[in-house]
């Protein structure tokens, strides 16, 4: 996918969450220059990862923060969401 595509789908995720993390609620910085990387960095997560086929499109993806991305691996979305919601970090 182009550079200018990619930005853009980041944007309109970014958008679309709120600039919220979807697992665990907090606030995620946008990468840019001069950003440095942290647990707070929003990342986009694949729901149905790459490596089960996940596509990269909007349907297929949602603003995480590094952390929780780093977290969840290729644990199912929903299984992820549940043990985020039964530490009381969702």
């Amino acid at each position: 996918m182009k550079s200018a595509l990619r930005i853009k789908l980041f944007q309109d995720i970014y958008a679309r969450d709120g600039g919220c993390c979807v697992y665990c609620g907090i606030p995620a910085r946008q990468p840019g220059r001069g950003v440095k990387r942290g647990p707070d960095l929003a990342t986009l997560d694949h729901v149905l990862p790459k490596s089960a086929g996940g596509p990269l499109t909007r349907d297929n993806l949602v603003l995480a923060c590094s952390a929780c991305n780093n977290e969840r691996g290729t644990m199912e979305a929903e299984t992820f969401r549940a043990l985020k919601a039964s530490r009381g970090t969702a």
